[in-house]
């Protein structure tokens, strides 16, 4: 009896490998909120293998404005000028949120980090929802201008800092899913 109904078993293992076909790699995919809605083509499978959130930085207006005065221990932080001094801005940097950035497979929003790897099959569609964040700043920040930073993107640390012009408007916020395509060999 136990040798019958091993072999029932090794019968029916061998019926269902061989209905499933094999799987050939044929490319790796990243997918952001920018890929819009993507689908699985015909005769091949999509296994998301990792998600992570690419949430940008934005800025707004923190506090009254401060005066910068430059010295040897402080100096202008855009052009190194150690003396002198003038009124600075004064921005909170933050994280934008991440917790609405989410992957919908048809039309279902899916909380992949919870849920482990995903397969797609053909014919799947794919989607990256996102909540945008918007620099809020009063005017625009110039580029070569130094602010005050209160960055609260980490320890809360406050310094002065001179990157790039700062404009107020939508910062990129998105997930970026890694994705291995397979081709379906019969």
């Amino acid at each position: 009896m136990k040798k019958a109904i091993s072999l029932l078993f090794l019968g029916l293992g061998g019926m269902v490998a061989s209905a499933q076909g094999s799987l050939q790699f044929n490319q790796v995919l990243i997918v952001t909120s920018a890929s819009g809605q993507l689908t699985v083509p015909a005769n091949k499978v999509w296994k998301i293998t990792s998600q992570g959130t690419s949430g940008g930085i934005w800025y707004d207006n923190y506090s009254s404005d401060v005066n910068g005065n430059w010295s040897i221990t402080n100096p202008h932080p855009c052009t190194g000028a150690t003396s002198g001094s003038n009124t600075v801005r004064y921005l909170r940097k933050r994280l934008c949120p991440t917790a609405n950035n989410v992957l919908v497979i048809n039309g279902t929003k899916s909380n992949m980090v919870a849920s482990g790897p995903l397969w797609l099959p053909a014919g799947t569609t794919l989607a990256v929802s996102t909540t945008p964040c918007v620099n809020t700043l009063s005017p625009n920040v110039s580029s070569n201008t130094p602010y005050y930073v209160y960055d609260v993107t980490g320890s809360g640390v406050t310094y002065f800092e001179c990157a790039g012009a700062i404009n107020a408007g939508v910062v990129p916020n998105s997930i970026l899913a890694s994705i291995i395509e397979f081709n379906i060999i019969p």
